[in-house]
C-alpha cells in the first residue's frame, strides 16, 4: 500500500514527496570511493576545536548516564555573549527539532506561516505536519529574503513568518536597511523567527547584527542558530535557539524530546565557544576559499550567486542532477537546488584549497560529459 493511500497517516504526512534526507559522509563514501570531496552538505572541512574534541573524549565513558536537561553552562555562556537570558535559550538536535518545536507550539489545523523560497525547507515540512498553510515568497534578484514580499503575504491566520539570514541555498544576507524594515513592519501578533544558521559567516563578511534589530521589536521573535557550520559540530547534533519571550520559551521546553542533547554535544560546543582564535581560522579560510571558488566559477562562464556562506551556488544552464552525477565520476560531491523553477542550479560547499582545485578540474569535465550527451 502506498503512503498516499495508507488510513494510518495523517494528511500532512502524505502531503510530503518522499525522499528522505541526503546521505551523509560515510554513506556517500561507501558508494563512491572514501577519496571523495564531501562538498554537498555545507559541512565544515576542518575539525572542531582542540578542546572540543577533547571534551568529547574525556566525556566519552560517561554515556551510559543521561545527559543535564537545560545545558546550564552552555546556557550562562550564549546569555553572556548574547544578552538574551539563559531561561530563553534553547538547546536540540539540530536547529531541525527546535524549528519543528516552534511549529508544534504554535500551529495547528487552518494556520499558515510564511516563509522565503527558495530556502531551508524544514519551515515548510514542519507547518505541513502541522496541518497549517505554507504560503512561500520567492527570494530576491540577489538571493537575500524579499523582506517587504514576505511582510504583504501575512494573512490573518498567519502565526510565524519565517527569515533565512544569510539564506541556503543562495548565500546572500539581508543588510541593515532590509532588517530594520523587517522589525518595524512584521505584525506584532506574529511570530517572528529568523533562522541565522550561518551567522557566523555572515558577521565575518560585515553583515548586520539581528539581535539588536530584534531588541527593537515589540512582538514575539525567535532566531535560531547551530553549531553545525562554523563550529565544526555537525555530527554532534546541536543547534540552539534564542528567544524574545518566556511564553515561547517555555512552551518549546515542555514539549521538547528528553535528554535531546548529549552531555559531549553540550561540552564539545561550550569548548568550541571559548576557542575564538580555532573560529577566526575556519571563517578566514573559508572566505579565502569562497572568493577562489567564485572567481574559478567566473573563468568557467558561470556567474556565482553573491554569498557570504560557506557554500557557492551557480545556474548551469542545464540540469544540475545530471551534472552531479558526472561530478561524483571525478569524486566531487555536490548538492542541486531542489525547488521548482531552479532545476539547473548547483550549490557547492566550500572546503580546503585542494577541495577548490578538485571542483574546479572537475567541474569542467562533468559539464563537457552532460553536452556531449545533450541530444543535438
Amino acid at each position: 500500500m502506498s503512503a498516499a493511500a495508507s488510513p494510518y497517516l495523517t494528511a500532512g504526512v502524505k502531503s510530503i514527496k518522499s525522499g528522505g534526507p541526503p546521505l551523509a559522509a560515510a554513506e556517500m563514501q561507501r558508494l563512491h570511493g572514501e577519496h571523495l570531496r564531501l562538498l554537498n552538505l555545507n559541512e565544515c572541512p576542518y575539525p572542531p576545536a582542540p578542546a572540543a574534541v577533547e571534551a568529547i573524549r574525556r566525556l566519552a565513558s560517561g554515556v551510559n548516564r543521561y545527559p543535564e536537561t537545560r545545558s546550564t553552562a552552555l546556557a550562562q555562556a550564549m546569555s553572556a555573549r548574547t544578552g538574551v537570558p539563559a531561561d530563553r535559550i534553547m538547546f536540540g538536535m539540530g536547529s531541525d527539532e527546535l524549528l519543528g518545536l516552534l511549529s508544534l507550539v504554535a500551529l495547528g489545523p487552518g494556520d499558515s506561516i510564511v516563509a522565503p523560497t527558495p530556502s531551508f525547507p524544514r519551515y515548510r515540512l514542519s507547518a505541513v505536519l502541522m496541518s497549517a498553510k505554507p504560503i512561500l515568497v520567492k527570494i530576491d534578484a540577489d538571493g537575500a529574503n524579499d523582506v517587504d514580499a514576505l511582510i504583504a503575504a501575512v494573512e490573518p491566520k498567519t502565526r510565524i513568518l519565517y527569515v533565512c539570514t544569510p539564506n541556503n541555498p543562495s548565500g546572500a544576507q539581508l543588510d541593515d536597511a532590509r532588517l530594520a524594515r523587517l522589525v518595524a513592519h512584521a505584525p506584532d501578533d506574529v511570530i517572528l523567527a529568523i533562522d541565522e544558521a550561518y551567522s557566523e559567516f555572515g558577521r565575518h563578511a560585515g553583515g548586520p547584527d539581528v539581535l539588536a534589530h530584534l531588541a527593537k521589536r515589540r512582538g514575539p521573535w525567535i532566531v535560531f542558530r547551530t553549531f553545525s557550520k562554523a563550529y565544526a559540530l555537525a555530527g554532534l547534533r546541536i543547534g540552539y535557539c534564542l528567544s524574545g519571550s518566556d511564553e515561547i520559551a517555555n512552551a518549546m521546553r515542555t514539549v521538547r524530546t528528553t535528554f535531546n542533547v548529549t552531555d559531549p554535544a553540550q561540552q564539545a560546543a561550550l569548548a568550541a565557544l571559548g576557542d575564538e582564535k580555532h573560529l577566526k581560522f575556519i571563517l578566514d579560510s573559508t572566505a579565502r576559499e569562497r572568493q577562489r571558488l567564485s572567481e574559478g566559477f567566473l573563468r568557467l562562464g558561470y556567474k556565482p550567486l553573491p554569498t557570504v556562506t560557506n557554500f557557492v551556488s551557480v545556474d548551469l544552464g542545464i540540469n544540475a542532477w545530471s551534472v552531479i552525477d558526472a561530478l561524483l565520476l571525478h569524486g566531487v560531491a555536490a548538492r542541486e537546488w531542489r525547488d521548482p523553477g531552479y532545476e539547473t542550479y548547483l550549490r557547492v560547499t566550500v572546503g580546503t584549497a585542494e577541495d577548490t582545485d578538485a571542483v574546479l578540474r572537475a567541474l569542467p569535465l562533468a559539464l563537457k560529459t552532460q553536452k556531449e550527451k545533450a541530444p543535438a
